[in-house]
């Protein structure tokens, strides 16, 4: 049976929230969801660098059938650099760059067959498989849109 329709289907939902984005109000898309939180686009910004990362050093290795590439990362650095960089890039470039890479990733998670989804790939520090990928990714994409949601809807203007 092939489930990777399905089990790609999430990473698919992200482009539509993003794209959706477009139609806030700026005061919404630039200001914090919360005090001393980042602003949507800031999120987006942080979503998308995380993509480009994974694709660049985990994804396309995966898909060629070559050793991963995770440099090491220090998050805090990572997520500031990436709330910068979102704040210097236009609502409708961010947008765009987003679902790009996104759409960069489902193209080579396709060309990965499904039967070696639960391959454990070693990433110099542990392992991966794309099954894990897929649900820690899927789990921060949740994590982050529901609260541009939450925010959205409780009318923060």
């Amino acid at each position: 049976m092939n489930d990777m329709p399905e089990k790609l289907a999430p990473m698919c939902e992200l482009i539509d929230e993003v794209k959706a984005l477009a139609d806030i109000p700026e005061d919404q898309w630039t200001g914090a969801i919360a005090e001393g939180k980042w602003s949507p686009q800031e999120i987006i910004g942080h979503i998308m660098l995380w993509d480009k990362h994974f694709l660049e050093h985990a994804i396309r290795p995966m898909a060629a059938k070559e050793p991963m590439d995770m440099p090491k990362v220090e998050l805090d650095e990572f997520n500031r650099e990436a709330a910068a960089y979102a704040r210097s890039q236009g609502r409708q470039e961010l947008i765009d760059q987003t679902v790009h890479w996104r759409e960069q990733i489902i193209g080579e998670l396709k060309r990965i067959p499904e039967e070696e989804y639960a391959t454990e790939y070693s990433t110099g520090s542990g392992k991966l498989s794309v099954d894990e990928y897929l649900a820690d990714f899927y789990w921060h994409d949740r994590h982050h849109m529901n609260q541009i949601h939450h925010y959205i809807a409780n009318g923060h203007k």
